[in-house]
């Protein structure tokens, strides 16, 4: 099926981010529980789960650029993902076998190097395929996909886990590889996008709305990184739910993001995609202002209900609005910088988060992610999303 001409596209290319969302689900629930059964430590759980956030600061940015200047058969971006996906599947396949601890973070460093691999050629071949006016419906769409598997981690990880650890590990490998197989054969990449890129340059400083692009996303997920991976040992050990309850409440935060999923990317296509982006980031902060006056069950879904509306808006239009503002021919590289300003952000506040809970425990656990928000709805606020004109 080639390219923007195809009316399934938009739905097609969402597939293989089931794998994202499921992947990546594994970091909030099911990988810090297979931690606890080597340690205790909140620092070492953040140095393990930060590796995905490392691995990110420079991956995605290595594939992009390669991506950028490949001219596959198969394309060149597919050879990318395919490759990235079916090793992460392995990886996570194998961790749960691990039985000490640095086993399990030279696994880890493998598992989140090779899923940044797929990820970051993934996301750039979503523009290069669909129309630029469905790009909110199909950024929409696809989180709702990822969302999807996100839940079925979330939901029957910790039952499988009860089983043997190693069930659902097994489960998220299966259907990370598949979802890519089945999305990936259904698209063709488009030939447009088949040229020659530019020289190698680490210029992009000289794009003032990309940098102020860059810069609100590092304060989005400096705040979101200092929340995941310590959830769920938040929930347990402050609150007294178990971790069930606590992967559940993580559920409803999905199923509400799906259900903003494709509104959100709508409006964003019909309104503005900066107005949407703003919006997401105050949303988010109040759910986590609302967060630190938790006490009870009802009030953890409400709270991760709101935050879950807030995130979803931000996930839907910062690609788009990347793949608008970014040199066309350089768009994998471009694509790969932000993810590490992404990836960077979160390897810092989880790195610090952890060690400040062993040092002062939790209650500057919200307040702290809610202010980080604030400071990026102010960045975006201030900022002009606008093609530089030399482009």
């Amino acid at each position: 099926m080639n390219g923007k001409k195809n009316k399934a596209v938009p739905y097609l290319i969402a597939i293989p981010n089931l794998s994202v969302g499921l992947l990546w689900a594994m970091n909030m629930s099911l990988i810090p529980m297979l931690v606890a059964t080597v340690t205790k430590s909140n620092t070492m759980l953040g140095l393990l789960t930060g590796m995905g956030s490392f691995t990110g600061i420079f991956v995605q940015y290595i594939a992009g650029i390669l991506s950028d200047r490949s001219n596959f058969k198969k394309g060149k971006r597919k050879p990318f993902i395919f490759f990235g996906a079916l090793l992460a599947a392995v990886f996570i396949a194998i961790l749960p076998h691990a039985k000490t601890y640095p086993a399990m973070l030279l696994i880890s460093f493998l598992f989140y190097f090779f899923l940044n691999f797929f990820q970051g050629p993934y996301y750039t071949l979503i523009p290069e395929v669909v129309e630029e006016k469905q790009l909110g419906l199909t950024n929409g769409f696809s989180k709702i996909v990822s969302v999807l598997g996100s839940g079925v981690i979330l939901l029957l990880g910790p039952t499988l886990w009860d089983i043997n650890h190693i069930y659902p590990f097994m489960l998220a490998s299966f259907l990370g590889i598949i979802s890519v197989v089945i999305g990936g054969a259904t698209i063709k990449e488009n030939p447009e996008h088949y040229s020659k890129a530019e020289k190698i340059s680490f210029d992009f400083i000289k794009y003032p709305a990309v940098m102020k692009l860059f810069i609100s996303v590092f304060f989005v997920f400096f705040s979101y990184g200092c929340i995941t991976p310590y959830f769920v040992k938040y929930c347990v050990t402050q609150l007294g739910f178990t971790a069930n309850t606590a992967s559940l409440g993580l559920f409803v935060l999905t199923i509400v993001s799906a259900l903003f999923a494709v509104p959100a990317g709508i409006l964003s296509d019909k309104i503005s995609r900066k107005a949407v982006f703003f919006t997401g980031t105050l949303i988010f902060a109040a759910g986590m202002f609302l967060a630190v006056f938790v006490r009870s069950v009802g009030m953890m879904d409400l709270a991760l209900g709101i935050v879950g509306i807030g995130f979803i808006c931000i996930q839907v239009t910062i690609y788009a609005i990347l793949a608008k503002i970014a040199p066309s021919r350089r768009l994998g590289e471009f694509m790969g910088i932000m993810n590490l300003f992404i990836s960077l952000s979160q390897w810092i506040a989880t790195s610090l988060m952890g060690f400040a809970l062993d040092r002062f425990g939790f209650q500057m656990y919200f307040p702290v992610a809610a202010v980080l928000m604030l400071i990026a709805a102010i960045i975006i606020f201030s900022s002009k999303f606008e093609k530089t004109k030399a482009d």
